[in-house]
């Protein structure tokens, strides 16, 4: 039986990482974002500004029509990498503007993720939502912050009882700290990219979180920080 995963942020670069790794395993990949990933085998366009609602239905009446033109079911798993980084405190003249994109990238993507789960994840399934490792305040990066701790939020919401995810399924916030991508690179050309993660090292681990050959407790958060070329995946501790 053919294994399927839809992949959110498909066409940013983790998500290019995870499309490529996935299709060379034989995987069938659909990937959701804002414009079109050559390499999956369907994609889903989603404008940054259709509201929630809108790109909730978008996403769900596409994909069931994918799954129906292929005579499938549902997903294996779901993985939810869309995000992106902007600055912005109280007196940027921006500040709202740039908080709400910070949100809409974070926190609606998974939102929509995680509805669709309800409806087209198989039982046993992963759903995977991206947080940050060592959230707390960011006074300097107001919007970000907002948007990313409403993601840990509901990685423990949707691990409770009663959330309307399918039997046994699963749903692990992954928390990185900088990974190694052409744009932050960029945006950081002083920073020590030994500390950076390496798109392999992640795309290698949530493959094998989806798998199972890596075991993963629902509910997890798990951060994930490199050191000196070396990448440590650990439990990440949240209030909420």
């Amino acid at each position: 039986m053919t294994s399927r995963v839809i992949i959110f942020g498909g066409p940013g670069e983790l998500g290019s990482s995870l499309v490529s790794f996935f299709k060379k395993q034989n995987w069938v990949v659909t990937s959701v974002g804002t414009r079109q990933n050559s390499e999956a085998t369907h994609n889903i366009i989603v404008p940054i500004d259709d509201s929630l609602e809108i790109q909730g239905e978008k996403v769900l009446n596409q994909s069931t029509e994918q799954l129906k033109a292929d005579n499938a079911e549902k997903y294996d798993a779901i993985l939810c990498v869309a995000g992106g980084f902007v600055m912005g405190n109280l007196v940027d003249k921006e500040f709202l503007k740039k908080s709400e994109l910070m949100i809409k990238k974070s926190l609606y993507s998974s939102l929509v993720a995680s509805q669709l789960a309800a409806h087209q994840l198989k039982e046993n399934g992963l759903l995977l939502l991206t947080g940050v490792a060592g959230l707390q305040g960011t006074p300097g990066f107001i919007g970000y912050g907002v948007g990313k701790a409403g993601v840990h939020q509901l990685v423990k919401s949707l691990s409770g009882k009663g959330s309307g995810l399918p039997k046994n399924a699963k749903v692990v916030g992954l928390c990185p700290s900088n990974i190694d991508t052409s744009p932050n690179r960029k945006a950081m050309p002083n920073a020590d990219f030994s500390n950076f993660i390496p798109l392999e090292t992640l795309t290698q681990r949530l493959f094998d979180w989806t798998t199972g050959a890596v075991p993963i407790e629902n509910g997890n958060l798990v951060e994930v920080i490199t050191k000196n070329g070396q990448t440590i995946f650990s439990d990440c501790y949240s209030s909420f």
